[in-house]
C-alpha cells in the first residue's frame, strides 16, 4: 500500500508527534520506491516465465531457444544486479517447469531436475552479469551475460555429463542474436518510460 508523504506527516502532527519533515519524506518515498522494485521483479518474473515456456525446440541434446534472454537483458539493465539475478532465477525456473508441462520445452525421461537446476544456475547470474555491468556499456554486459550463461552450462554438463556434451552446450553460444533485439527493445521501453534506470 503506498502511503502518501504529506498526509502522513499531517496524521503524526495531528498526534502531537514530533516529525522531521525531510527524514519523513525519505523514509517514505525509500518504502515506496522498494515496493514498486518488488512489484516490478515480481512481473518480470511473470514475463521471464512466459518467454521461457514458449520456446523453439532445438536439436537434441540442446533444448530448447527462448525469448527470455531479452527480457532478462532489459531486467538487468534497467534494474540492476539483485531484481535482475532473482527474476531471472525465478522466472526461468517456472517458465521451464510450465513448458516442459504443456510440452513446448522436451526434457529426456530422468532429467528434468538436471535441466531445471541447470536454466535456474546458468539464467540467474546472467541477469546479475547485465545489471553489474550496465553502466559500462550495455551492449558489452548482454554479451558477457549470454558468455557467462554458456560457461556455466559448459561447466555443468562437463561435470555431469563429460567433455562431449559440454561442448555441445556451446550451442547456448545462439542466445548472441538477441543482443541486438535486446539492445532495440531497451532503446524502446526506456523511451516509453521515460527512464534510464529504475533504481
Amino acid at each position: 500500500m503506498l502511503v502518501d508523504p504529506k498526509n502522513l506527516i499531517q496524521v503524526m502532527l495531528a498526534e502531537g508527534k514530533e516529525v522531521n519533515e525531510k527524514s519523513s519524506f525519505q523514509s517514505v518515498n525509500t518504502q515506496s520506491r522498494a515496493t514498486v522494485k518488488l512489484a516490478m521483479t515480481a512481473v518480470m518474473s511473470a514475463l521471464i516465465a512466459v518467454t521461457t515456456m514458449t520456446a523453439i525446440p532445438m536439436p537434441p541434446p540442446l533444448s530448447t531457444l527462448t525469448f527470455a534472454p531479452i527480457i532478462i537483458f532489459v531486467v538487468g539493465i534497467l534494474m540492476g544486479p539483485v531484481p535482475a539475478l532473482v527474476s531471472s532465477a525465478i522466472g526461468s525456473g517456472l517458465g521451464f517447469l510450465a513448458g516442459a508441462s504443456i510440452g513446448s520445452i522436451m526434457v529426456p525421461p530422468g532429467f528434468m531436475g538436471i535441466f531445471l537446476l541447470g536454466i535456474v544456475v546458468s539464467r540467474g547470474p546472467m541477469g546479475a552479469t547485465v545489471g553489474l555491468m550496465r553502466k559500462i556499456n550495455e551492449v558489452a554486459a548482454m554479451t558477457i551475460a549470454v558468455l557467462v550463461e554458456t560457461a556455466i552450462f559448459f561447466f555443468m554438463d562437463w561435470g555431469l555429463f563429460g567433455l562431449g556434451m559440454a561442448l555441445i552446450t556451446l550451442g547456448t553460444l545462439i542466445d548472441l542474436v538477441f543482443v541486438p533485439i535486446g539492445y532495440i527493445v531497451l532503446k524502446v521501453v526506456k523511451k516509453m518510460w521515460d527512464v534510464t534506470l529504475l533504481e
